[in-house]
């Protein structure tokens, strides 16, 4: 345990939910009065509302049950709100695993974690057995995340990807090879139909562990290195004022401004781990992911200074009191991003 909004479980049983089981309901947070107007109110001791009284529904609350004496609000839901219980989900999309003939469920390692009183939650699943290694001890295994809340804050996602245990990183895919699903929690959530989408778990693992191959043999100098990650994942958008000289004249070409910080952070981790990777597009692709999964690391810039004396300056790639699960969520969608890019692209094709 964490801390009392953040607790985690590692085990090695896929059938053990325990750590979802959480009760939840929909009740109502507000009253109509005979004139229609609306009046807010958070009495979470009030009735549970049954499924024909939902339609009519302006707004209600998602209790937490499990937290005491009426409950503790996750959120609110409108009328096309589907709440979709944890162990409830977790527990089909289990089925789902255990059904694949040649994927093997028995041999894994599970982290289920579980945010803010439940609101959210993610299960990881290691597969051990699918696994791939590239030397020593840094092995590529496949691994399922799933991802819900009931606060609305986010969208039910499950995607298929791979875990390095030699540097904990999450891999991130990008390009055709994804799997990866995003629904709203709408009255049209159809959760066995998707869960039933990842059948191609091994087929996509297999491929993309291909990949990962293929980067070792594309060389890529510092130098170029550099230049990727300040066209890709530190290239910051050229506002309106670039475009203007301190005249006023117009600029037409304006080089895109890049976000130094994260570039020296980059080029801090490509010298870190060049020795143990070499220099080509795997060890790109690895100070990408790198970033993306730690995102409170500690590390120190070094400057010269107009004298020629070095500088040394402790940085941290992320915020303090920032929710590291929602800020990793969108750094791999970042880095999702620069694997799709032109300029990616045209390296895998060198």
């Amino acid at each position: 345990m964490l801390d009392q909004e953040t607790q985690v479980y590692e085990h090695e049983q896929i059938a053990d939910l325990s750590a979802f089981d959480f009760k939840f309901e929909k009740r109502r947070s507000g009253w109509q009065d005979l004139a229609g107007t609306w009046h807010p109110d958070d009495d979470l001791t009030v009735e549970v509302l049954e499924p024909d009284q939902l339609a009519g529904l302006k707004t209600g609350a998602v209790v937490n049950t499990s937290l005491g004496t009426g409950g503790a609000k996750m959120g609110d839901f409108g009328g096309r709100y589907k709440l979709v219980d944890h162990v409830a989900f977790f527990d089909q999309a289990n089925q789902a695993i255990m059904a694949q003939d040649e994927l093997d469920w028995h041999n894994v390692r599970v982290i289920d974690k579980v945010y803010e009183w439940g609101s959210k939650v993610q299960r990881s699943v290691h597969f051990l057995s699918h696994t791939k290694n590239f030397g020593g001890s840094d092995d590529v295994c496949l691994r399922s995340d799933t991802f819900n809340s009931v606060d609305q804050s986010w969208q039910f996602q499950q995607f298929i990807g791979a875990y390095r245990s030699l540097c904990r990183n999450t891999l991130v895919f990008g390009g055709e090879r994804t799997y990866h699903t995003k629904r709203r929690h709408t009255s049209n959530l159809n959760i066995p139909a998707i869960i039933g989408k990842a059948s191609s778990a091994l087929g996509l693992f297999a491929s993309n562990v291909e990949m990962l191959d293929q980067l070792r043999s594309i060389r890529c100098s510092e130098t170029e290195a550099i230049e990727l990650f300040s066209k890709t994942l530190c290239k910051k958008t050229v506002k309106p004022s670039d475009r203007i000289d301190y005249l006023g004249n117009a600029v037409e070409q304006v080089a895109a401004p890049v976000n130094r910080k994260k570039l020296d952070y980059l080029i801090y981790r490509y010298r870190e781990d060049l020795r143990d990777l070499g220099d080509n597009l795997w060890l790109v692709y690895n100070c990408l992911t790198h970033w993306s999964t730690h995102v409170n690391e500690t590390w120190e810039r070094e400057t010269i200074d107009d004298n020629g004396n070095t500088i040394i300056t402790e940085l941290k790639t992320g915020q303090d009191g920032a929710k590291h699960h929602r800020v990793r969520r969108m750094r791999e969608a970042e880095v999702a991003g620069v694997l799709a890019s032109p300029e990616w692209q045209e390296k895998l094709a060198a």
